[in-house]
């Protein structure tokens, strides 16, 4: 009698130890899960990106040093991110930063850290011009970039600081929002 006793309480021991077990690989599970979905499910390094017009011109270059996709939050980071863009009298525009992140359903770049936008081979000294700002949204189709945070544009003879700046790559178009203050030195 004693040994079908024995019997019951360690059936009822090991019963009880795997709904333990069990219960905690299940508390476990979401925490893994959870840090999966954080994951990237691709990256590229030495990205390089051409963007053509109707008639076969170049119109845009991205280059990034690296990408990676997360799929949780359906964007791409990239690294140090360049983009070329050429305006309507053919200048060469260069647009880049530290970092810059694209969500999958847009076409738009949202760069971060030093942004920098300045002419390539300027063909008069007065048009070298840099843009600074912190943080930049750059809309490829339209050639649009934009920004609320402060922005300097510094060029040989002007200094000018604002808050907020829509440019407009195409048309050679900038728009200041708030709060400028252009200082102008001739020569």
């Amino acid at each position: 009698m004693r040994k079908r006793y024995l019997l019951l309480l360690l059936t009822l021991f090991f019963g009880l130890a795997l709904l333990a077990v069990d219960r905690y690989t299940q508390e476990q599970a979401p925490a893994l899960s959870e840090q999966q979905n954080h994951e990237p499910d691709y990256y590229g390094e030495g990205l390089y990106n051409r963007q053509y017009d109707n008639s076969g011109k170049l119109q845009q270059t991205f280059v990034a040093a690296r990408s990676t996709h997360y799929p949780q939050t359906k964007s791409t980071l990239f690294a140090e991110p360049l983009l070329m863009s050429a305006d309507d009298e053919g200048q060469t525009w260069q647009v880049n930063a530290l970092e810059g992140t694209m969500l999958d359903d847009e076409q738009s770049l949202r760069l971060v850290g030093q942004v920098e936008i300045r002419p390539l081979n300027p063909t008069q000294p007065s048009d070298d011009i840099l843009v600074e700002t912190s943080t930049l949204t750059y809309h490829s189709r339209q050639q649009l970039a934009e920004t609320d945070q402060p922005v300097i544009i510094t060029s040989p003879q002007t200094r000018i600081n604002a808050t907020g700046m829509t440019l407009d790559i195409a048309r050679q178009r900038m728009e200041f929002k708030s709060q400028v203050d252009t200082r102008y030195v001739p020569q």
